[in-house]
C-alpha cells in the first residue's frame, strides 16, 4: 500500500514585486510601504518552497501529492515556486485563476503531475449580495478541481472564506459560500454516493464554528453518515492551531473528508491521519512569540519569516 500527503497552506500575502494597476498591491512593490524588494520576494519563494517540500515527508518519505494554497497573487509566484530548488525535481504543476478579490490574492493548487492526473478545474465565483446589480463585496474564488488517483475521482474544493473583521460583518457572505459548497457536494453525492470529496482551506472559523458545522454537516466521528464530512481537526481542542491571535491558538485551516475515505475497499483511498505542520523551522524564535508561526511581516515591519499560518496536512493510504 502506498501513502501520500495532501495539504493546505495560507502563504500570507504572497505577491511578486511588480505593480499590477488592476489590484490594490502597491504596498508590495520595492517603492511601497513594505519595501517588497526582489531579495525579499526571492527569500519568500525559497522559504515557502522549502516548507512545501517537507510537509508529510517524515510520514511518507516525499512531499505532498496535492497542496492547496491561499493568498497567492498570480502565476508568476506559482511558476517561481515549482521551479525552485526545493520543488523542481518533483514535477509539480499548478492550477490558478484570477479572481475578483480586491487585494488580488487567490487560491491555487500544486499537484505532482507524474503521480496524479488532473481531470478538470474551475473557479466558483461569489459576490455579495449574490444577485445584486451592484454587489457590495467580492472575495476569493473557490477553486474546484477533479483529480484521478488509482482510478478514483477526487473532488477537491480549495477555499479562503471572508474574514471576521469588524464584529464579523462577513458572516452572511461566508455562510452563502458554505451553502453553495454544500449544494455542490450534494450534487456530486446524488450522482455518486461513494464519491471522494475533500474540502480544504482557511475557513476563518474554528472547527466548532456553529455555522460551518450545521451548513457543511461536519463531525468528529469517523463512523459518519453518507451526507456528512469528517473534520479531523476537532481532536486538537485548541491545544495547538494553525495561527495565533492575541496569544491564543486558532485553527482556521482545515481539511474535511467525505465518508468514502473511511470505507474498507481494497481498491480505494483511505484517510489515515491529519496534523498541523509546526516544525521548529517555521516557528518564531522571539521569546515573546515562541512557538507561533514565523511570519513575513508584523504590521509593516519585515520579519523575514514564512507565513502567519502553519500548513495543515493529511496522510492518505491507497
Amino acid at each position: 500500500m502506498k501513502k501520500n500527503t495532501i495539504a493546505f497552506y495560507n502563504t500570507e500575502n504572497f505577491f511578486d514585486v511588480s505593480d499590477d494597476p488592476q489590484k490594490h498591491n502597491n504596498e508590495y512593490t520595492p517603492e511601497g510601504s513594505r519595501k517588497w524588494t526582489k531579495k525579499r520576494y526571492e527569500n519568500k519563494v525559497w522559504k515557502i518552497a522549502a516548507v512545501i517540500s517537507e510537509i508529510g515527508r517524515q510520514e511518507t518519505g516525499e512531499p505532498p501529492l496535492v497542496i492547496g494554497l491561499a493568498e497567492i497573487e498570480n502565476d508568476t509566484v506559482l511558476k517561481d515556486l515549482i521551479q525552485s530548488e526545493h520543488l523542481k525535481e518533483f514535477d509539480y504543476q499548478y492550477i490558478h485563476y484570477d479572481s475578483l478579490d480586491e487585494r488580488g490574492i487567490d487560491n491555487a493548487v500544486l499537484y505532482r503531475e507524474n503521480l496524479i492526473r488532473l481531470v478538470k478545474s474551475e473557479p466558483l465565483h461569489f459576490t455579495f449580495p449574490e444577485d445584486a446589480i451592484s454587489p457590495e463585496d467580492f472575495t476569493r474564488d473557490i477553486l474546484y478541481v477533479q483529480f484521478e488517483l488509482k482510478r478514483n475521482i477526487i473532488h477537491t474544493f480549495v477555499l479562503h472564506l471572508p474574514s471576521r473583521r469588524d464584529i464579523d460583518v462577513n458572516r452572511d457572505f461566508r455562510n452563502l459560500i458554505l451553502e453553495k459548497i454544500r449544494r455542490k457536494a450534494d450534487e456530486i453525492l446524488n450522482e455518486n454516493p461513494n464519491a471522494y470529496i475533500i474540502i480544504m482551506g482557511d475557513f476563518n472559523g474554528n472547527p466548532d464554528d456553529e455555522d460551518a458545522r450545521s451548513i457543511l454537516r461536519t463531525t468528529d466521528d469517523p463512523l459518519l453518515n453518507q451526507d456528512e464530512f469528517f473534520n479531523p481537526m476537532f481532536r486538537f481542542k485548541y491545544k495547538t492551531g494553525s495561527l495565533k491571535h492575541a496569544g491564543r491558538w486558532i485553527l482556521f485551516d482545515q481539511i474535511l473528508f467525505s465518508k468514502t475515505f473511511f470505507n474498507d475497499r481494497e481498491s480505494g483511498i483511505r484517510f489515515h491521519l491529519a496534523n498541523v505542520y509546526n516544525d521548529s523551522s517555521v516557528q518564531d524564535w522571539d521569546r515573546r512569540f515562541k512557538g507561533s508561526p514565523f511570519r513575513t511581516f508584523a504590521g509593516t515591519k519585515y520579519l523575514g519569516g514564512y507565513s502567519d499560518h502553519f500548513p495543515v496536512y493529511a496522510i492518505l493510504n491507497y
